[in-house]
């Protein structure tokens, strides 16, 4: 048996979902950590609860190192001495992987994923990032970073493809689960507050999302084919359901319409509430409906590895 997998039956303490992988070895690159007064076991246990920590190290003399999330990229295997422990996801069968590079976890959302690779006698941790007041959530088809993203007036649903475009060639992301569209909601409060005293003078503030309709469902009525979220077509390239497409009262309204053909998610500016989603006009000028005045987006990228 090679001496890494020898290594990976060491010292393993297991939680629900989560193991710590205790090998020989000492921390070889990082930026800093934070050290604890606890024995080695004490130290994994401690890890094993708290979400942001990823790796700890054993200093040997009742102290321990502590390293979160992205303060640490490596560790150098060794043969004996001192200890390292990794956090990882703990297997169906509660046990290691075979192989190191199956070894690997996603952390809180508020906190990020990473997953391990190993040759010739270093782990390495690789980061997976969102651009800033982003999101990252779990998809079938990958990881996906959601953000809404506001405009400094209202504008068209092209350029609000534009901004997203411009956030490391992100569009506009569409909404997967019901989570999502929650999550969306929590995340536009921030956002509607800090708007000027003009825009919020609309009496509802909508960001563009994903979704284009169909040229079959334009100009003709319900039907099996054309019957709520089936009438449009999506771009948001890790969409694989649209559970999170949760419309408002009788929408999507414009079937029957030559341009009604782009999504907007809307919130009271009141209250910051929503209703649901909303199919309009996204022609080459509009901006606002009267009512309703369209600030922004809500954007998707995946995510960058650092």
């Amino acid at each position: 048996m090679p001496l890494v997998l020898l290594l990976l039956l060491i010292g393993i303490t297991t939680q629900d979902t989560e193991k710590m992988i205790s090998i020989f070895g000492t921390p070889l690159s990082y930026t800093t950590s934070t050290t604890m007064n606890f024995e080695f076991s004490d130290c994994m246990d401690y890890c094993l609860e708290m979400p942001a920590c990823m790796v700890v190290a054993d200093n040997g003399n009742g102290t321990c190192q502590i390293f979160d999330y992205g303060q640490i990229s490596s560790v150098q295997e060794a043969t004996s001495g001192a200890k390292v422990a990794m956090k990882m996801n703990l297997t169906g069968s509660g046990t290691c992987p075979d192989a190191a590079s199956d070894n690997s976890v996603t952390t809180a959302t508020v906190v990020g994923p990473y997953n391990t690779t190993y040759s010739n006698g270093i782990w390495k941790f690789t980061t997976l990032t969102c651009p800033t007041n982003f999101t990252l959530v779990e998809r079938p088809l990958g990881q996906w970073c959601i953000g809404v993203v506001p405009a400094p007036n209202a504008i068209t649903q092209a350029a609000g493809s534009e901004y997203c475009y411009a956030i490391g060639g992100g569009v506009l992301s569409g909404l997967q689960s019901l989570d999502e569209y929650n999550l969306v909601i929590e995340m536009a409060q921030p956002v509607l507050a800090g708007f000027s005293a003009a825009i919020r003078s609309y009496a509802a503030l909508g960001f563009w999302i994903d979704g284009s309709r169909k040229a079959a469902c334009k100009s003709t009525v319900t039907s099996a084919s054309c019957n709520g979220t089936n009438e449009f077509t999506f771009s948001d390239p890790t969409l694989s359901a649209y559970d999170g497409y949760i419309w408002g009262p009788r929408q999507p309204s414009g079937i029957g319409s030559a341009n009604s053909n782009c999504i907007q998610f809307p919130f009271l500016t009141s209250n910051g509430t929503s209703t649901g989603v909303d199919d309009y006009t996204c022609s080459a000028t509009v901006s606002d409906t009267g009512t309703t005045a369209f600030v922004g987006s809500i954007c998707g990228v995946r995510p960058s590895v650092q």
